[in-house]
């Protein structure tokens, strides 16, 4: 299997309670991503996945490792549409993994550099331009609707409000 990274907002059955984050005015898009997966974390729902480089499961959780990534997804989703060259550094203990995202031609070059004793196998992965969009692109979605699950009121926050409507 190559390289995928995805959400799944799958919630406990049953009526969730309004999820407070704490919303500050002036919180910044890092702040309030670090809020959101706390709060989807503790609702109970939710799994992160990211697979490839010879391991379909990587050993990940929401709470920490998906708001690392999601941190830097602005940057990652306008590097690839853009065809820039992007990183993103998942730099949690035990996961400590930067991933380089080169763009050649239609098709995106994923190198994967482990910082453990962990070896990528392949090193490098390729996947087309618009496949890896897509998948973002989804999870972004699936994101806001893991928010939404957990009565989250930062979905109503920019741009947040707008990925729940498939405008990422």
């Amino acid at each position: 299997m190559g390289f995928s990274v995805s959400f799944n907002p799958a919630m406990p059955s049953g009526a969730v309670p309004p999820a407070s984050a704490g919303l500050e005015p002036g919180d910044d898009y890092e702040t309030l991503v670090m809020k959101a997966c706390s709060v989807v974390s503790d609702a109970g729902g939710g799994t992160f996945h990211l697979g490839g480089f010879g391991s379909d499961v990587w050993p990940l959780d929401v709470a920490y490792d998906l708001s690392a990534f999601m941190e830097q997804f602005p940057s990652l989703l306008a590097g690839v549409r853009d065809r820039r060259e992007v990183e993103v550094d998942l730099y949690s203990q035990g996961v400590e993994r930067a991933l380089t995202f080169r763009p050649s031609g239609d098709l995106v070059i994923i190198h994967c550099d482990s910082r453990t004793n962990w070896v990528p196998n392949p090193e490098r992965e390729t996947i087309t331009q618009s496949s890896l969009v897509a998948m973002l692109v989804k999870l972004a979605e699936n994101f806001a609707r893991g928010m939404k699950l957990a009565n989250s009121e930062i979905l109503e926050v920019p741009p947040f409000d707008r990925w729940l409507e498939g405008d990422v």
